[in-house]
């Protein structure tokens, strides 16, 4: 059996789970712990000491759990530096068969490229989308067929170098080796997939407390994502600074929105912050306002969605925060601008460690769209192939 520590650095929480397989090889969840965030925001170290220290008295109570001390974790993070990078690759055949070598060549050809032109950024992930022989659309990869012309749909996920370096370091205090540093709209998606075996071609849209991440998979292969540096707590930003109340009485007004009779926000709801008379409807004004601004930069003015949004069979909403959620969560449904009324939206609330169980699948299965590169000792330092999981 087989024991994986698994580690996600959140908005403002770090969040572990350990994973073990069986002698069937599935595995399963052994203990869980979330930790409210020292030193680490929106997924960025910015205090080394402080946030290793939390992770350390964390690390030894779950070692302490399991009775197993760990050499080793993988690392799911979201900032919003992560680039994502699509490239399409080619390879003329001249009525040969499609053999292995063919895409290890396009792979390594589109890997140089991304490393010349991100000189300062690592790569995380290489996913393949698609595979094309002779302009026909292959379900999976042609080996031994013939053909003139083979190219192949890649997407690119990397991180800056330093940051790499940060996370590294913080976890080297601990004594602990990074196996993997894995994107977390990655791990999302693979963790949809698993639960919902008919899904292929969405958009998830998953709107954090402080960042917002947008989505796109085809054929059930991630092909796009950016993060946003904004989440739903500008929503209460706004209302704080606007209206004088705090965090938690907002909360309490949204949760009684529907019991409201008079117009206004009841004077019970001023706890700690001073009187004042305010109107429902510029309350939901000050909240519609933020919401048709966070969508506009997330989906209707996304540019790079527009040759997608034909082919969206669904889009998902997933929220962190439970009472935007169940309270506003309609609202991103009603204005989400989508061309085509056969597109289904579907709000959720987020599953505080589904990510965790991505990254799981990821790391004791592999994902059939993942090319995971490895060095060939025995050629130069150039040369190299790519195994791919199916």
């Amino acid at each position: 059996m087989e024991e994986k520590l698994i580690i996600e650095l959140d908005d403002d929480k770090i969040k572990y789970g350990v994973f073990e397989t069986n002698e069937e090889a599935d595995y399963k969840l052994l203990t869980k712990k979330i930790s409210n965030n020292a030193g680490i925001e929106k997924g960025k170290i910015l205090d080394l000491d402080q946030s290793a220290k939390t992770i350390s008295a964390d690390l030894h109570n779950i070692e302490k759990e399991v009775s197993k001390v760990f050499k080793s974790i993988s690392v799911v993070l979201n900032q919003k530096d992560v680039f994502c990078t699509n490239l399409s690759g080619f390879k003329k055949l001249n009525g040969s068969k499609v053999e292995k070598r063919d895409l290890d060549y396009i792979l390594n050809e589109a890997k140089n490229s991304i490393s010349k032109n991100q000189r300062n950024n690592s790569i995380l992930h290489i996913l393949n989308s698609n595979f094309i022989l002779d302009k026909t659309k292959q379900k999976k990869m042609p080996i031994n067929i013939f053909g003139d012309h083979l190219s192949l749909d890649m997407t690119f996920v990397s991180i800056p170098e330093n940051n790499l370096k940060n996370i590294k370091e913080i976890f080297g205090k601990s004594d602990l080796k990074i196996d993997r540093v894995i994107s977390k709209p990655f791990a999302e998606n693979i963790n949809l997939l698993n639960l919902n075996k008919n899904l292929k071609n969405f958009i998830s849209i998953n709107f954090g407390n402080e960042l917002t991440t947008i989505s796109l998979c085809q054929n059930s292969s991630l092909v796009f994502f950016k993060t946003f540096p904004f989440g739903t707590n500008s929503i209460y930003n706004d209302i704080k600074q606007l209206c004088s109340l705090n965090k938690n009485e907002i909360t309490a007004v949204l949760e009684n929105l529907q019991d409201n009779q008079s117009g206004y926000i009841d004077k019970k709801f001023f706890v700690s912050s001073n009187y004042k008379k305010l109107s429902i409807n510029h309350f939901m004004e000050i909240i519609n306002a933020r919401i048709k601004e966070i969508l506009n930069f997330t989906f209707n003015n996304n540019k790079n969605l527009d040759y997608y949004e034909k082919r969206i069979e669904k889009i998902n909403f997933f929220f962190e925060d439970t009472c935007i959620y169940k309270n506003l969560g309609h609202l991103f449904k009603e204005y989400l601008n989508l061309n085509d009324n056969i597109i289904e939206a579907e709000c959720l609330s987020r599953d505080d460690i589904g990510t965790l169980y991505g990254a799981a699948e990821l790391l004791f299965n592999g994902w059939p769209n993942e090319a995971i590169p490895f060095s060939n000792r025995k050629k130069s330092i150039i040369s190299g192939f790519f195994e791919r999981f199916f």
